[in-house]
């Protein structure tokens, strides 16, 4: 690991004892840092003293092949300054490798969510009738529900309003089938299926994202529970539970940018930087707002559908999608999109990429609702 040093104003004790303290919190922080190459890994350290004051700031900045980790301390005295930052480092690094290896989700299956386990058999054949009726007519748009949901929880955990991983795609996608499948005798007598599996997923997402808020966090403690054993060796059993839950990837907003193709190399790179900047742009707006863009913008949802989709009325969707793109493209132009900015939204609103659902949880859900029915996925 490359550890780069900075010292800023400290005072002479602070000069001596730093590098001291420092070595011996390097060498407590290796030992988390064992699943990444060691030349990939980069740690800068910097301790700063505003001239003639007394008050020292550290700052921490490892860098890993997946990502960047920061952590920040301030105080009177360097030693507790600098071991309480390098504290608050390897609890994060433990809670990203953790997300890394979706420990979440094999250690305690028990808090998995159950949205996801298939349905119980059919009661009956009119049961069955009514469960194949509705496959087939949401089929199509298995696609469109799946987009819609990967693509919302994205935006949430790059904005920090869900915690990352907390919340499950797949879960997620099958809370909205379930629900269309609970009220589809309620269903519009005249309706668009998408548009109406798109107000399901945003329903259902809002509910979500509300819940895991609410939520005790995930690394939370109970002072009753007894501690956890030691990780060891994993047994035949932690590798088939593993198995069996199939962790989701990692969701990242790199994945929501279409590739145009045809570029130059460095002309590609600059269109996916400035692609980044318009999706994080978009994470940051207000959740009603990202909504009422995705189905205008986006889709090509009129806005009379927008309206009803998202149960607002029609003068608020037109007021908030314009100010969206005024919020959007104030953002590029901070950004250094000046220029660009009204060109570079529109066309990125041309085209976008789409997300496909996974063969491997179509052909569950087909199988939950249709039974054995009809073949395997290929």
């Amino acid at each position: 690991m490359e550890v780069i040093r900075a010292f800023r104003n400290l005072d002479r004790h602070g000069q001596q004892r730093a590098p001291e303290v420092i070595e011996e919190e390097v060498r407590q922080l290796e030992p988390h840092l064992v699943r990444f190459r060691e030349d990939l890994v980069r740690l800068e350290v910097v301790a700063s003293q505003t001239s003639g004051k007394t008050r020292i700031q550290v700052s921490l900045r490892l860098q890993l092949p997946s990502g960047v980790i920061a952590a920040q301390e301030e105080g009177f005295v360097i030693e507790p300054v600098l071991r309480k930052a390098f504290a608050d480092l390897r609890q994060r690094v433990d809670r990203h490798v953790a997300r890394l290896k979706h420990e979440s989700e094999y250690k305690r299956p028990a808090r998995r969510r159950r949205i996801g386990a298939p349905l119980p058999s059919a009661r009956d054949a009119a049961e069955a009738d009514r469960r194949q009726l509705f496959f087939d007519l949401i089929e199509d748009h298995l696609d469109t529900v799946y987009d819609t949901v990967r693509r919302e929880l994205t935006y949430l955990e790059c904005s920090g309003s869900v915690p990352a991983g907390y919340l499950s795609v797949g879960d997620i996608v099958d809370a909205t089938i379930l629900n269309g499948l609970n009220r589809f005798e309620r269903r519009p007598t005249e309706f668009s299926v998408r548009d109406w599996l798109t107000q399901l997923a945003f329903e259902t997402i809002e509910a979500e994202a509300q819940a895991a808020r609410r939520a005790v966090p995930e690394d939370a403690a109970s002072i009753d529970a007894a501690p956890e054993a030691a990780a060891g060796e994993p047994t035949e059993s932690d590798e088939e539970m593993f198995e069996f839950y199939q962790p989701d990837d990692v969701l990242l907003l790199e994945e929501l940018v279409a590739d145009d193709g045809g570029d130059d190399p460095e002309t590609a790179v600059a269109k996916r930087q400035d692609a980044l900047l318009l999706h994080r742009a978009i994470a940051g707006l207000p959740a009603l707002w990202r909504r009422v863009l995705f189905l205008v913008d986006l889709n090509d949802t009129p806005l009379e559908k927008a309206s009803s989709v998202l149960g607002i009325p029609e003068d608020d969707v037109t007021r908030i999608v314009q100010s969206a793109r005024d919020y959007l493209r104030d953002k590029l132009r901070d950004s250094g999109q000046s220029d660009t900015a009204h060109a570079f939204f529109e066309s990125a609103h041309q085209r976008r990429l789409r997300i496909p659902q996974p063969l491997r949880d179509r052909a569950r859900l087909e199988r939950a609702f249709l039974g054995d029915n009809r073949g395997e996925a290929p």
